[in-house]
């Protein structure tokens, strides 16, 4: 098991990963095409968020969930 500095997301997904969960959303069922689609539905059900909702920004962070890339700091 590796121990990395860093923030909480990418601790969460260093344990996943080091104990064989998925980490990618296409493991765990989705479909490419459903990316825009839950975009969309993020930015309907919005939620109190010191940061505004962006939808480039929400869709980029599906899109590296889906392909399973390690959080950003």
């Amino acid at each position: 098991m590796r121990w990395r500095r860093g923030s909480a997301p990418q601790a969460v997904f260093d344990l996943a990963k080091d104990n064989g969960v998925p980490v990618a959303l296409r493991d765990i069922g989705m479909k490419a095409d459903d990316l825009d689609l839950a975009c969309e539905l993020a930015l309907q059900n919005q939620y109190p968020n010191p940061r505004p909702l962006e939808k480039a920004a929400i869709r980029q962070l599906l899109q590296d969930a889906f392909e399973g890339n390690r959080p950003a700091s």
